[in-house]
């Protein structure tokens, strides 16, 4: 509902649905992006306008679904959907056409195709070695004199003219099967307020001749240009949501990576500014002092932390009494007064030979101490996310914590994610303070974005404070949170229980 919205979300809907070409709406973490692309959407669809919504992922496209079918749009989802929900099944055109009387004559007409292959199976397929350089029409005639030909028996002439024949007939039925289909498809897209699918499905032969009113895009910074055109040439008009902030494009070609990682929505607002933009502000996801330094680096300090969020800690879901178990080191770490944490650890960053990407031990170690830590404080392992920008980090992360149940990923694969608590492993140590693909500030952003009531950093300070912006975010820690120096007494747990250094 409008009235549940904020002020810049609403202010968002109503320019949007009143813009003439395209609009954009910019929606940093925990501001609330999809739900205000799904209401406008809904208010769009009540207006009686025809909407194409898109997005590059299949699981954007099911939420899409799932959040529109609730609100009473009729939504029809175009293409595989990843989820096997009932919720969103029963919106995809596949499921929807066995309840087409069209689509139901179709199914016989392939049955009787079925059939008729079948019977073409007993005849000889006139394929070159037979047909010696007849045409169809050769064999038909020859089948109906019986006169032998290039050196080719009557009986086996015969038996190619049946096949012929019955293929005649099978593609005539196809045509009509197919046609039959056309108009199920047809009568269901019509009936459709909205339909959903992925840019690249958004260019299938089912939407061919289609046109819409209104296009919206979501993850439209995650797209690469040439997907977003497929859904906008269908459309009067567009409407993009994405955050241009945060990562772009995955482009595996590095030839290709710097055209392709340019968006289309970056174009657009390159290009028109304001005057076709609103960003949203108020996040709704993680605690004041987690949001304050990726708003004033990234966001020209615009984000608001809504109440409900503001000053949420890790009190509200521990045992506080567990506090008094944590080991006296790791204590402060875990304090939840200490929302925004940075552990100095003087690891030493390596490489394996066969892989371009860094692992951290030290980082490592430390990681799974602190993790083992916060399950004794009561969390649950789908509260803590453990994250490193490097594949090969991640990998020994996940050896070393395999059975926690905890999720491990790259930053990469965490957009769009969030937990309780962020782990977060910058793996780089060494004295040229050289920190590499780190200084891509956008998978900083996201990285420093996914929790809630809690980010654990753990880096190197010498290295990373070579670099302006890694240096700020130390020296935001010391000031808002805790900066602690490397913890020398901790060693590893060993399998079976019981822990040395305590």
């Amino acid at each position: 509902m409008m009235s549940e919205l904020n002020e810049y979300q609403k202010r968002a809907i109503e320019r949007a649905i009143k813009s003439d070409k395209f609009f954009l709406i910019h929606g940093p973490p925990g501001t609330g992006k999809t739900t205000t692309l799904t209401e406008c959407i809904a208010t769009l669809a009540k207006q009686g306008k025809k909407i194409l919504a898109t997005a590059d992922s299949n699981v954007a496209v099911d939420n899409l679904v799932e959040r529109l079918t609730k609100k009473g749009i009729k939504a029809v989802r175009v293409g595989n959907p990843v989820r096997v929900l009932e919720s969103i099944r029963k919106h995809t055109l596949d499921h929807l056409l066995e309840h087409e009387p069209e689509f139901q004559k179709a199914k016989k007409i392939y049955e009787e195709i079925e059939k008729l292959k079948e019977e073409q199976s007993r005849y000889v397929k006139p394929e070159p070695r037979y047909r010696r350089g007849l045409s169809d029409e050769e064999i038909l005639k020859h089948a109906k004199t019986g006169t032998p030909v290039r050196g080719l028996s009557p009986k086996l002439i015969r038996s190619m003219a049946k096949w012929i024949k019955l293929q005649h007939k099978i593609n005539e039925l196809y045509q009509k099967a197919k046609e039959e289909e056309r108009k199920a498809i047809g009568k269901i897209l019509s009936r459709a307020q909205v339909v959903c699918t992925t840019n690249s499905s958004a260019g299938s032969e089912v939407l061919e001749g289609m046109s819409f009113d209104v296009a919206v895009v979501d993850e439209a910074t995650q797209a690469v240009e040439p997907s977003c055109l497929i859904p906008i040439t269908k459309a009067k008009r567009v409407i993009m949501a994405g955050d241009h902030k945060q990562l772009p494009p995955t482009v595996l070609s590095q030839e290709a990576q710097e055209e392709l990682s340019y968006t289309l929505f970056e174009r657009l607002l390159e290009l028109y500014g304001e005057d076709i933009y609103e960003m949203l502000r108020v996040q709704y996801r993680m605690n004041k002092k987690i949001m304050d330094f990726p708003s004033k680096k990234f966001y020209g300090g615009k984000l608001v932390a809504h109440p409900s969020v503001e000053n949420i800690t890790l009190r509200d879901i521990i045992n506080p009494e567990k506090l008094k178990e944590v080991h006296k080191e790791l204590l402060p770490i875990l304090e939840p007064q200490n929302v925004v944490v940075f552990v100095d650890v003087k690891g030493e960053e390596k490489r394996r030979k066969d892989s371009p990407s860094y692992y951290n031990e030290e980082e490592a170690k430390l990681a799974k101490r602190i993790v083992e830590e916060l399950l004794k404080l009561g969390l649950s392992p789908s509260d803590i996310g453990v994250i490193s920008p490097y594949d090969e980090q991640v990998r020994l992360l996940e050896e070393k914590l395999k059975d926690k149940g905890v999720e491990i990923k790259t930053v990469d694969g965490f957009q769009g994610r969030e937990k309780e608590v962020i782990v977060l492993s910058l793996v780089r140590s060494n004295p040229k303070k050289d920190i590499g693909f780190l200084k891509d500030y956008r998978r900083l952003n996201v990285a420093i974005t996914r929790p809630k009531r809690k980010l654990i950093i753990l880096g190197n300070a010498d290295t990373l404070s070579g670099d302006e912006v890694y240096n700020e975010l130390i020296e935001y820690v010391k000031k808002e949170g805790l900066f602690t120096g490397e913890i020398h007494k901790l060693k590893e747990t060993k399998k079976g229980g019981g822990e040395d250094g305590r």
